[in-house]
């Protein structure tokens, strides 16, 4: 929870940076795995296998998935518990089928995952299109040295790229990339204790809602060309002055097994 494979992208652009976000929100997903606050990410940390993932609806051993689970689907949902190893996508652009149905198509196997597997909405054309190129670019030859460590800097860069994204992104595909990044900001005040972080957990739940009033615009990049500037500014602000005691945060290992064990 406070560290993560690196991560392996071979280039960026705009595209690759949108489906890197939403590979990393649940709103691409639907049912109880949504709700749950599962994502892509969840099971493929950076694209790697997750080898700490242990869900109970959804396997029996960590680092593996059901992926024909009641819980997650009434489509796939074959009644047994029978978990598979989760796979690594780094380097899946060379590959040439997919999935226990030797699937060899990537978009195929990717559509039905999200639809099927987990009974997502079916994304746009340029949503699905991102999440593609982002798995296309995850590349073993661009593998930084070591673990990344999660921290209050990597976690408001997610938002802040989800963001950037969003804004030179169609409409559709605009709003679901700012419901990632509130995604992303809820996951930085999950990491704040209530008790000492009482004022700054209210600022990032009030960026949270004005993010969720761009989504309810009825023209989600105007809202953003007009609001982001200022959003940008406070969030920024919040940020340093949360940082400054970060090592009191959950994005400190020590602090976070204290929780935990408590």
């Amino acid at each position: 929870m406070t560290q993560a494979p690196s991560e392996c992208l071979a280039w960026s652009s705009p595209e690759i940076e949108a489906g890197r976000a939403l590979f990393r929100s649940p709103v691409l997903l639907g049912g109880p795995a949504a709700r749950a606050g599962l994502s892509c990410h969840a099971c493929h940390s950076n694209g790697h296998v997750n080898q700490s993932f242990l869900l109970p609806e959804l396997t029996d051993r960590a680092g593996a998935a059901d992926v024909t689970s009641e819980w997650a689907s009434r489509v796939r949902g074959d009644g047994v518990v029978n978990p598979v190893d989760i796979p690594d996508l780094v380097d899946v652009a060379r590959r040439e089928s997919f999935g226990r149905a030797h699937d060899p198509s990537l978009e195929h196997f990717t559509r039905s995952v999200i639809v099927e597997e987990f009974q997502g909405e079916p994304p746009s054309d340029a949503a699905f299109a991102s999440v593609i190129a982002y798995l296309r670019a995850l590349d073993s030859a661009h593998c930084p040295a070591g673990e990344q460590r999660i921290t209050m800097a990597s976690a408001a860069d997610d938002v802040r790229r989800a963001l950037a994204a969003a804004s030179v992104a169609d409409a559709a595909t605009a709003s679901l990339l700012v419901f990632a990044a509130q995604d992303g900001v809820g996951r930085i005040v999950e990491r704040l204790p209530a008790r000492r972080f009482g004022r700054d957990r209210r600022t990032f739940e009030r960026l949270s809602r004005e993010l969720g009033a761009i989504r309810s615009a009825n023209n989600v990049p105007a809202a953003l060309e007009t609001a982001l500037p200022g959003w940008s500014a406070r969030f920024d602000a919040a940020v340093t002055r949360s940082a400054r005691r970060e090592r009191r945060t959950y994005f400190n290992q020590t602090m976070l097994r204290a929780a935990l064990e408590d």
